[in-house]
């Protein structure tokens, strides 16, 4: 017997139909080519098993006669997720956040108008002068962990959470230094100084400094 037959061999019976390939459901929810195994089983002799996820299913049953499949429901394992977790997680957007657009339109407010948004440098800033190297990152304080307000950490899962707050740090302090290492003036401006019982005082200070490094005093 060749050897391409007993790995063949080794391969089917090592296939547990009760939970078929993951990539092989992907596909056959998605209605590409699915290379699917066909599983020899009692009843079903020829069918074949896939996994499709719940959301697809209606799609899959109608099309299961045609490509004569027999459908699983992916069951997919939940974490437990505190809400205030959740809602930060779902809020959490690329930009044009409320916090960048408080920033915008203060500077516009102030006469500084003509900034760059996400400016193609390192970090990608939010508001970026190029012409006078002057850039602001607005952080949110939990996925940046804010150095004033301290945001507390998730209760569940913490050794993901602490891995990723680690990097997330060490990649706005790399980014920082990049910048300044090529003559930029960075500021960094946090959620929690954007809120209303702060914002003034955040502004009176951040106002004067731009001016004078943008020559607009």
């Amino acid at each position: 017997m060749s050897d391409s037959i007993v790995s063949s061999r080794k391969r089917r019976a090592a296939y547990d139909p009760v939970q078929p390939c993951r990539i092989h459901a992907l596909r056959a929810a998605a209605g590409k080519a699915c290379g699917a195994v066909r599983v020899q089983s009692a009843g079903k002799r020829g069918l074949w098993h896939v996994s499709v996820r719940r959301e697809h299913l209606s799609y899959m049953r109608k099309h299961a006669r045609i490509t004569r499949c027999v459908l699983h429901a992916v069951v997919r394992p939940t974490r437990s997720v505190a809400p205030a977790v959740r809602k930060s997680m779902r809020g959490n957007k690329g930009k044009d956040t409320l916090p960048e657009l408080v920033v915008r339109k203060r500077l516009r407010e102030a006469g500084l108008g003509g900034y760059r948004l996400q400016w193609k440098v390192p970090g990608r800033p939010d508001v970026a002068y190029p012409g006078k190297k002057v850039c602001l990152f607005i952080n949110g304080c939990f996925w940046h962990r804010c150095p004033y307000c301290h945001p507390s950490m998730p209760k569940t899962n913490q050794d993901y959470w602490i891995a990723k707050f680690k990097r997330n740090v060490e990649r706005d302090q790399r980014n920082v230094a990049l910048l300044e290492e090529e003559g930029w003036h960075v500021h960094v401006i946090w959620e929690c100084q954007l809120k209303k019982k702060t914002v003034d005082e955040t502004f009176a200070r951040l106002i004067p400094v731009l001016e004078r490094e943008l020559g607009r005093s």
